[in-house]
């Protein structure tokens, strides 16, 4: 197999393998914030004269939302309340156009035909191409159209960057927990820096737990549960499991945990019956399973009552 195939082979397995997928990709009008520039959006996301974003909003029942087949049509059908400011739009908006871009950003650098390079690998299963394939062919659209064609013209284009920075500053609780997570990835060296940045996002992520949407805590354990450390993942998947509780979206076709691709055959991820606790109960050991499942009986406590207070403390404690 030639070595651009690979190449991209590997590349496909790395995004999927991974497990989350990050919205704060650089556009081409992205430049880098410092480390002030960072602590302080995390702080104050909106001007110094614009009303307080309500995160408190009631959750619209069809927060969950997402196309079956056809990622072109259902950004393209939200793209309009999106530019005008609906954050729910945005963020549903940012969340699928990634989702596609993870796949097509990688396929546009490569020669000739992604289907063929995706059947000719010897060392993927059969499952991982057949899943491959069909996410190829989902999103192929938005390789030959723009839905956002009809918008007013942006510099740098609409990237689901700025979808997504729209929508948090906006207040919607997902984008604010996505931004709050994401923060804290590469944290400024400086060490004064770094606990002003720190404090900004579990200050965003307090304000997104209270709002009452359970996929918030999801995404929050969900982030966790994927780093090496023993204790993170046990705590993050302590949020996972008050979340599921709680109603989030833990089944088999989740929008917030990854499993829309299928990188082992013999990973529970891959069973048509899979949900987030089952991942969580094969994933950690029957000691740590009993802790993460006594933490979780805390949090969903806290999650329930919307105790600003309770909630700022597990953060502190789960981040620090």
């Amino acid at each position: 197999m030639s070595t651009p195939r690979k190449i991209l082979l590997a590349s496909i397995l790395a995004v999927v393998a991974g497990g989350a997928l990050y919205f704060y990709r650089d556009g081409p009008d992205a430049a880098p914030q410092t480390a002030t520039e960072t602590a302080r959006s995390l702080a104050s996301p909106r001007a110094p004269d614009e009303a307080a974003p309500s995160v408190n909003a009631p959750v619209a029942q069809d927060r969950k939302a997402s196309p079956s087949s056809d990622p072109y049509e259902f950004i393209r059908g939200l793209a309009k309340s999106a530019y005008e400011g609906d954050g729910r739009a945005q963020y549903l908006v940012a969340r699928e156009f990634d989702k596609c871009e993870a796949t097509l950003s990688l396929l546009r650098k490569q020669e000739g035909d992604p289907e063929t390079n995706i059947w000719e690998s010897p060392n993927w299963p059969q499952t991982l191409k057949e899943r491959s394939i069909a996410e190829y062919r989902r999103c192929i659209r938005l390789m030959k159209e723009d839905p956002f064609a009809e918008l007013p013209p942006h510099k740098g284009g609409y990237p689901p960057r700025y979808w997504m920075q729209r929508s948090a500053e906006a207040g919607y609780p997902l984008a604010v927990a996505d931004r709050g997570m994401n923060a804290l990835m590469i944290p400024p060296a400086d060490a004064a820096a770094a606990a002003i940045t720190r404090a900004g996002a579990v200050h965003e992520l307090t304000q997104a737990s209270v709002s009452g949407d359970p996929d918030v805590a999801l995404t929050i354990g969900m982030r966790q549960s994927f780093l090496d450390d023993p204790v993170r993942k046990t705590a993050g998947s302590a949020w996972m499991l008050a979340a599921c509780r709680m109603g989030a979206d833990c089944g088999a076709s989740s929008k917030v945990y990854p499993f829309w691709m299928c990188y082992d055959p013999d990973h529970p991820n891959c069973d048509t019956d899979a949900n987030v606790e089952l991942v969580v109960s094969m994933a950690l050991s029957p000691e740590k399973y009993a802790d993460a499942y006594a933490q979780s009986e805390v949090i969903e406590q806290a999650l329930r009552s919307r105790n600003e207070a309770a909630l700022k403390a597990l953060l502190e404690r789960l981040l620090n």
